[in-house]
């Protein structure tokens, strides 16, 4: 790959984990699936993330891990070839906004509860949660029908 294509997916990689880490995760976690999106081959190496990505072994084998627990990437072997190749998992983003949606539900229902305990207390100051509990309820309630909407409008 020449040296400018090289810098180009390297720009698009620091500004994917930039915002990455803007949701809470690390910026080497943004870095390594940033570039398993773009990377050719789709699969990389142990060694192809490290050399690509200049990141220590240590970064790659912590990240990948967790990579692999939260189920955006998974582990390949090609055949013939003794070392293990990650590579994005398929509709990886996608089932990681449906993780979201699980996950805003819970929130709801906590918020319920945290609503309920304050009135059971006597407590009058309930904007804060109710506006956080309204958030929440709209989340739950548009986020699935638009990951629908998503996936008849673009289905491949």
């Amino acid at each position: 790959m020449n040296k400018k294509r090289y810098q180009d997916k390297i720009e698009f990689v620091e500004d994917f984990s930039l915002k990455i880490e803007e949701i809470g995760h690390s910026h080497i976690f943004g870095k390594i699936l940033s570039w398993l999106l773009i990377c050719k081959p789709h699969h990389q190496s142990f060694s192809d993330i490290m050399e690509g990505l200049s990141i220590s072994k240590a970064s790659v084998s912590n990240t990948t891990r967790i990579l692999l627990e939260a189920r955006l990437i998974e582990k390949v072997r090609i055949t013939g070839e003794r070392q293990m190749y990650f590579k994005l998992k398929e509709d990886a983003l996608i089932e990681f906004m449906e993780k979201q949606t699980i996950l805003i539900s819970e929130i709801e229902t906590i918020l319920d509860n945290g609503l309920q305990l304050l009135i059971d207390n006597g407590e009058t100051d309930l904007q804060r949660l109710k506006r956080a509990r309204q958030f929440y309820t709209f989340m739950a309630a548009e986020l699935p029908s638009l990951l629908e909407k998503f996936n008849n409008e673009y289905d491949d």
